[in-house]
């Protein structure tokens, strides 16, 4: 028998030992539950009489069972706790061991070396406990593609901070990571600094990447190829959100809408002149509001026309001109543009003098129009007819045309041909041209009374029948063939 020993059942309300080491090191850090299980253990380490098995362990803390695995999965990643056996699940403590204590095992120094910075970043999850997958990965930032611990603690953080949850899980946060990590890498990023600078540029770029996908129409994140196409428009190129989002107007000539069209079309526009760019949009803005943003033919046909010499204010006076017209193409501004140039007319004097030229010509011709009981605006066609009837007859004579030609089918051909009528006949005058225009139609009127006009659907050759086409069995004798039964009695 011992000499000395405790009283039965008073051990248990003895105490149990924590270190102070372990107290100024994991207190701090560790989640809640991952200390309660922990507690726990170093007094059925004890006091083994007092716990049977997990299940046990779980109903005292009150606790599922897997979230005391997962707490002794914890301990063990911190180098407290040693895993014995799986079926069942048995563990030692570990020894904690402080500088000037003694080195641990080489394999130990190996799994813990990075037990502080596997502390802090499941300290950034809280009570959402990391497995060993996320700690692979945190570690290959580490051990592979050679960032920093603070480097790679600021990745997490941002990935914590751009995640949709609001709980994230690690498992999520560091598949996601993962991908960035290994692209940010691939730029050089390894200290803190360069973090901090790449995600400055990502908050800049990613609300940008997730505005084009909704002007896309889709629900999803950006990839990171995609995040890469808006950091080059936004840092590299200098483009604004709007300009950008107004660019995703040229998207919709694919079937698809895609970052890599998108980029396409950025690319054309950041390879003409800015102030080619502004021009054009401003001419376009004048044909057509709503689609003043130009695409990259139509620069194309800009650059054109100014190499032809066409002044901007000239091409942007024909915009003007064809939206009056009720012509928003940029392809009727083109059509105008070559008839101006046919004229000589590139400059926005000279298409001022030709526009102020052609409104002059076109008021006598509206007033034309209305005498023949039109309503629509003048074409060319009319303003040359109009010319050349004033160079021949007095105004009035051609009002009095005007007037005559009303109710006619095609008016402007019925007055150019009465005109011409009157010019060969020596007209001069509007009463010389009433007698002429009444003596023709009295004319016309009594050749019609003399000759009434035949109808030309009656106009066709008639057969005629002889007595040898009416044979006996041209008609059918219904009484003689069916008689009253209709047996052909």
């Amino acid at each position: 028998m011992a000499f000395f020993s405790f009283a039965e059942g008073s051990a248990m309300f003895d105490t149990t030992p924590i270190e102070n080491l372990f107290l100024m090191e994991y207190l701090s850090t560790a989640p809640e539950a991952c200390l309660r299980v922990y507690l726990y253990a170093r007094m059925l380490a004890l006091h083994p009489e007092l716990g049977g098995d997990m299940a046990e362990t779980a109903r005292f803390l009150r606790m599922d069972e897997e979230a005391v695995y997962k707490a002794f999965d914890y301990w063990e990643r911190q180098g407290l706790v040693r895993r014995l056996s799986d079926r069942p699940p048995t563990y030692a403590l570990l020894p904690l061991r402080g500088e000037g204590q003694g080195a641990a095992p080489v394999m130990e120094q190996r799994y813990y070396a990075y037990r502080d910075y596997n502390a802090s970043l499941q300290a950034l999850f809280g009570s959402n406990l990391m497995e060993p997958h996320e700690f692979r990965i945190a570690n290959d930032w580490l051990d592979v593609l050679g960032y920093e611990q603070d480097a790679a603690l600021r990745l997490v953080q941002y990935g914590i901070k751009t995640s949709r949850s609001k709980a994230p899980k690690p498992r999520g946060v560091f598949d996601r990571m993962n991908k960035v990590a290994a692209a940010w890498a691939d730029r050089g990023c390894r200290t803190l600094a360069d973090v901090e600078r790449v995600i400055a540029e990502q908050e800049d770029v990613y609300p940008v990447a997730r505005a084009v996908i909704k002007r896309f129409g889709q629900k999803r994140d950006p990839s990171e190829d995609e995040v890469a196409l808006v950091r080059k428009w936004v840092v590299e190129w200098k483009l604004t959100q709007a300009q950008i989002l107004d660019a995703c107007a040229e998207t919709t000539k694919a079937r698809q809408p895609s970052f890599a069209y998108l980029d396409a079309v950025l690319k054309n526009r950041m390879a003409g002149d800015d102030a080619l760019w502004g021009e054009l949009t401003e001419i376009l803005r004048e044909l057509d509001a709503s689609q003043a943003t130009p695409t990259p033919d139509q620069q194309q046909d800009y650059a054109k026309l100014l190499a032809e010499g066409f002044e901007p204010e000239a091409v942007k006076l024909a915009a003007i001109q064809c939206h009056r017209r009720k012509k928003t193409r940029f392809e009727d501004v083109k059509w105008m543009l070559e008839r101006w140039g046919a004229e000589g007319i590139r400059t926005r004097a000279a298409a001022e003098a030709y526009v102020g030229e052609l409104e002059r010509k076109t008021v006598p011709v509206r007033r034309i129009l209305e005498l023949c009981g039109l309503e629509r605006r003048p074409t060319n066609s009319d303003l040359a007819m109009v010319e050349s009837w004033r160079a021949a007859h007095d105004p009035a004579v051609i009002d009095y045309a005007a007037a005559c030609a009303r109710g006619m089918q095609v008016p402007m051909k019925y007055m150019d041909k009465l005109l011409e009528d009157w010019k060969a006949g020596g007209v001069r005058t509007v009463e010389e041209a009433k007698a002429r225009h009444e003596a023709v139609q009295k004319t016309r009127a009594a050749d019609h009374a003399q000759t009434p006009p035949v109808n030309p659907a009656l106009n066709y050759e008639q057969r005629e029948y002889r007595d040898e086409d009416y044979g006996d069995d041209f008609f059918i004798d219904v009484v003689r063939e069916y008689g009253k039964g209709g047996d052909k009695a």
